[in-house]
């Protein structure tokens, strides 16, 4: 059995980055060009992730095989997109605390029928009714 530690903590650990990341995000000067800034964006993540690997796995070296999959490169270009949007969603002047809310929302509801169709996830009335809360949460953001 998983220890409850195990399974709330990528959880916090994830809030946590969110909350850096936005205010972060939210707080890159007008001048920083946005490309030029999702570059130093992943260059710190490049040095802090190499740094990371060599803490937790003394002495190993990443297989160069498991660095590179069609998966991983999604990832990679997901999470580009996800930059650089956030970055010019704030430089047109979206609040910090809608933005996030918004986005985050919308993926929600359209996971849904993702899960279901490319992971066999069960759609329920309880999850559907989390659908329906959601866009009134979302069309209340929108006052």
């Amino acid at each position: 059995m998983i220890s409850r530690i195990a399974v709330v903590a990528p959880l916090i650990l994830v809030v946590s980055g969110s909350l850096v990341y936005h205010i972060a995000a939210k707080s890159v000067p007008r001048a920083f060009d946005p490309m030029a800034s999702v570059i130093g964006v992943y260059a710190a993540a490049l040095l802090a992730s190499v740094a990371i690997y060599v803490v937790a796995r003394p002495g190993a070296v990443p297989e160069g095989a498991r660095l590179w999959h069609p998966a991983v490169a999604a990832v990679g270009l997901g999470a580009l997109m996800i930059e650089l949007g956030f970055l010019l969603t704030y430089r047109a002047a979206w609040p910090v605390s809608i933005a996030s809310v918004i986005t985050n929302g919308l993926v929600a509801i359209l996971l849904l029928p993702i899960g279901a169709a490319i992971f066999g996830e069960p759609i329920t009335a309880i999850k559907v009714a989390g659908v329906v809360l959601c866009l009134l949460g979302l069309s209340l953001l929108q006052r």
